[in-house]
C-alpha cells in the first residue's frame, strides 16, 4: 500500500497563503500582439485558432503543418516551416509550445524565457510561466478555471457543470451593462455609490427577464433602476 500524505499536510497545501504555480490569474488583451505557437498538431491548431479569433497576430511554426495547415489563408495567422530558430520569438508577448517532442519543447521554452517571452509548454509544467485555464464563455463574460497545471481535467469538468448554470442570458446581461456603463461612469456620483448601484443592478430583475426571453423588459428595468438611483424617477 502506498504511503499517503497526512491530513495536516493536505490542509497546509490548501492554504491560499501557500499558493504556488500559476497563483496569479489575469486576463490579457492580445489584440494586435504577436503570439508564437510551436507545433503542427491538434493542440497547437486549437490554441492558434482561439488566439486568432481574439485578435492576436499568431505566428505558427512547425516542422510539419498537419492540423495547423487548416489555418492557412487567415490574415492574422502566419505559418512557418523549416528549421526552428529562436528569432521566431521576436516581438512575441506569449509563446505556446506543443511540438510533441519534449527535448524540442524544452529548448523552445528556454529560448522564450531568454527573450523575456512568457511561455506555456504543454505537458511541461516546469517550463511554463502561465497556464491555460478551462474557459466558459457567454458573450463577453468569461469564466476561467485553473488547477495550477496539476489536473486540467478537473477544470474541464467544473466548467461543464457551470455551463448548465450559466446560460446565454448572462452574456446578454453583460451587453446591457455595456450600454449603461458610460452613463453611470459619467454621472458624477462618488465611486462607493456607483459600486452600490452596480450590485443592485446585478441583483435586480433584469436577469429573470432575459431568462424569460424579454430583453426589452430587462433593459427597461436597468434604466429605471438607474433613474431612481439618480433621483430622476419615483421609487414607486
Amino acid at each position: 500500500m502506498r504511503n499517503r500524505p497526512p491530513v495536516a499536510a493536505l490542509r497546509r497545501r490548501s492554504d491560499p497563503s501557500r499558493a504556488g504555480t500559476f497563483a496569479f490569474p489575469i486576463f490579457l488583451d492580445v489584440r494586435g500582439r504577436v503570439v508564437f505557437v510551436a507545433g503542427g498538431g491538434r493542440q497547437a491548431a486549437a490554441k492558434a485558432r482561439s488566439l486568432a479569433e481574439l485578435g492576436a497576430r499568431v505566428r505558427v511554426w512547425a516542422p510539419e503543418h498537419r492540423s495547423t495547415a487548416a489555418l492557412a489563408g487567415r490574415a492574422s495567422v502566419e505559418l512557418i516551416g523549416g528549421p526552428y530558430v529562436s528569432a521566431f520569438l521576436a516581438d512575441a508577448l506569449l509563446a505556446l509550445v506543443a511540438t510533441g517532442d519534449r527535448a524540442l519543447d524544452r529548448r523552445i521554452a528556454t529560448d522564450a524565457r531568454d527573450h523575456r517571452v512568457l511561455v506555456n509548454a504543454v505537458d511541461g509544467v516546469p517550463f511554463c510561466d502561465w497556464s491555460a485555464p478551462a474557459l466558459l464563455r457567454r458573450g463577453g463574460l468569461t469564466v476561467a478555471i485553473g488547477t495550477g497545471g496539476v489536473a486540467p481535467a478537473l477544470g474541464v469538468r467544473l466548467r461543464d457543470r457551470l455551463a448548465d448554470e450559466f446560460g446565454p442570458e448572462y452574456g446578454q446581461l453583460l451587453e446591457l451593462f455595456a450600454e449603461l456603463r458610460p452613463t453611470i461612469t459619467g454621472s458624477g456620483r462618488p465611486s462607493p455609490e456607483r459600486r452600490a448601484l452596480w450590485y443592485a443592478l446585478v441583483d435586480g430583475p433584469a436577469l429573470d427577464f432575459l431568462r424569460a426571453g424579454d430583453p426589452e423588459a430587462a433593459r427597461s428595468a436597468l434604466w429605471r433602476a438607474f433613474d431612481i438611483w439618480l433621483g430622476e424617477a419615483p421609487s414607486t
